[in-house]
């Protein structure tokens, strides 16, 4: 079964704060645009979703576990879902999916140990072909999929099979990452070459980089980015744990060359809590958006009580930095995870992130937190950012989420927390458009959307899809109109609705910021004046 929900940005609380749309900008601020997302139900579960779109059959390919769907909607937003499982999802440690914007080429990828069982599809998931899966030497754990042009001096091998673009394959082995090359289309690949924590990185320690990196993107200018959550930490003796090094920042592994060789270059004034991994993509000008969960703790074994979404901008492959932005302090928000980024036309992007009010150690049991995704949009690359709950009647967890995996430091802590239900990560992506597409997973169905003291099971899958508000591609013929409504619209019931759906009624809280982390406090008693007046304008409570 199906269900959707359109949830609605109370824009009109907006344009009474326009005057505090502050950004890292000095020019004259204006009213923060509107945005509006839709949540569909895809009736089936697994953590770490996965999506890309295929713009030649105007459809989105989502993977989760060993499924996989082929996602397509009318001009109405009913959405129609399709199987599109591979041949070789038959079993999988870890699983990827990854559609190339350029050639369209989907590849679904599923862990096996030393390789991957993978294959590619150029008809979004209708087809398949078996492919080699990894290169030499890139293994265990965590892989990403990636692919795009190649860089100017392109290699003899490029090209050669009529494929145009590289395809790379990456993983990590506990103690650092390396990635392989395919010029064939994803059919082979050649040997793994480390991209971080070895001399050749630039340092004697190779950059200091815990293990763990996040998913790999390619520039339209074909520089390739490898996010880590943290770089030039302190070493540790926790060998082989993927936290060989305590704290450091979070930053990008970059190579200019195809994947030959590799820099890491972190982000200046970022914070590693050794939690979500990062996320990066760049816009068609080749400018780098680099979002992360930002944070420090106190010690090796002792995690911090708060963390913020941030996100900054750089304009020469990472070699500089803008400084980073906090796109979910202002709304009360004090505790973030997942951060996913992908980005459009020069100067627009999007960043998603699940957050909650909640203060505290979230990677440990007795933690206290409802959390929702959240969508932060910029359109004036990355000067200011407007932040919206996308999911403000429908929590996607309560309470802890684990994400110290099974070979960690605190792996003998009896307190480590017990909900491991949605794994690592979301993904975000971007249709022929430029509407936003979230994939996300939702552990809080049933009871646990209403009861405050239940916890959080299973891993519902869901996709977010852009309904209003300015897209990521600027000269579309559909680019959304900005909406003007305060509230939602009861779920889309033409399949029934499905267990733990929200109504959709209530109104989407004050959501929308761009909003420096200085922001006055006369500037935050006009906002919820602002709030309060509208809500009993409109008979609803205000407690």
């Amino acid at each position: 079964m199906n269900r959707s929900r359109v949830l609605l940005v109370a824009s009109a609380v907006l344009a009474v704060a326009a005057p505090l749309a502050i950004g890292t900008s000095t020019a004259a601020t204006t009213a923060a645009p509107s945005y509006a997302y839709k949540t569909y139900d895809l009736a089936m579960t697994g953590g770490e979703p996965s999506i890309g779109y295929d713009r030649k059959a105007d459809a989105a390919v989502y993977g989760a576990g060993t499924k996989n769907k082929r996602l397509t909607w009318n001009a109405a937003g009913k959405i129609t879902i399709a199987d599109a499982k591979a041949q070789t999802s038959a079993t999988t440690l870890d699983a990827i999916t990854f559609t190339d914007q350029v050639t369209n080429r989907t590849f679904v990828s599923q862990l096996v140990g030393a390789c991957s069982l993978t294959s590619f599809s150029d008809d979004a998931g209708k087809t398949y072909t078996p492919s080699e899966g990894c290169g030499p030497g890139v293994l265990l754990d965590h892989q990403t999929f990636g692919g795009g042009p190649y860089p100017e001096g392109r290699p003899p091998t490029a090209g050669l099979t009529g494929y145009p673009d590289a395809v790379y394959y990456c993983a990590q082995n506990g103690y650092s990452g390396a990635c392989a090359r395919s010029d064939d289309g994803g059919q082979t690949f050649g040997p793994g070459i480390p991209a971080y924590n070895t001399p050749a990185n630039g340092a004697p320690d190779g950059g200091a980089c815990s293990a763990i990196h996040g998913h790999i993107r390619v520039s339209k200018q074909g520089t390739v980015y490898l996010p880590d959550k943290g770089c030039g930490g302190t070493p540790t003796p926790n060998n082989l744990t993927n936290s060989e090094f305590f704290g450091g920042a979070p930053a990008l592994s970059v190579s200019e060359d195809a994947g030959m060789t590799w820099a890491v270059r972190p982000v200046p004034g970022a914070h590693n809590p050794d939690e979500s991994d990062p996320s990066v993509d760049t816009d068609k000008s080749g400018t780098v958006f680099f979002g992360w969960e930002d944070g420090i703790n106190p010690s090796e074994t002792v995690y911090g009580t708060t963390s913020a979404a941030k996100i900054a901008t750089s304009k020469d492959h990472g070699k500089t930095w803008s400084k980073p932005y906090d796109v979910s302090s202002a709304l009360g928000l004090h505790n973030v995870q997942f951060p996913e980024v992908i980005a459009g036309d020069p100067g627009r992007a999007a960043f998603s992130f699940i957050g909650t009010p909640g203060i505290g150690d979230d990677q440990h049991i007795g933690f206290v937190g409802e959390w929702h995704l959240y969508v932060a949009t910029t359109i004036d690359n990355g000067k200011t950012w407007t932040t919206v709950d996308a999911t403000p009647t429908d929590p996607v967890q309560r309470g802890c989420i684990s994400l110290q995996g099974t070979s960690n430091k605190n792996v003998a802590d009896s307190a480590l927390c017990n909900q491991r239900n949605l794994l690592d990560f979301n993904d975000i992506t971007v249709d022929k458009a430029g509407r936003v597409l979230v994939a996300y997973s939702d552990g809080c169905k049933a009871a646990c959307i209403t009861d405050l003291k239940s916890g959080s099971s299973g891993a519902e899958d869901f996709v977010l899809r852009q309904s209003g508000g300015p897209l990521l591609y600027a000269s579309s013929a559909a680019a959304a109109k900005p909406v003007t409504a305060v509230g939602g619209t009861p779920p889309d019931t033409a399949a029934g609705p499905t267990a733990g759906a929200g109504s959709g009624t209530s109104g989407n809280r004050l959501a929308a910021t761009g909003l420096g982390a200085g922001l006055p406090m006369a500037a935050l008693l006009l906002v919820a004046g602002a709030l309060i007046l509208l809500r009993r304008r409109r008979g609803l409570s205000v407690s």
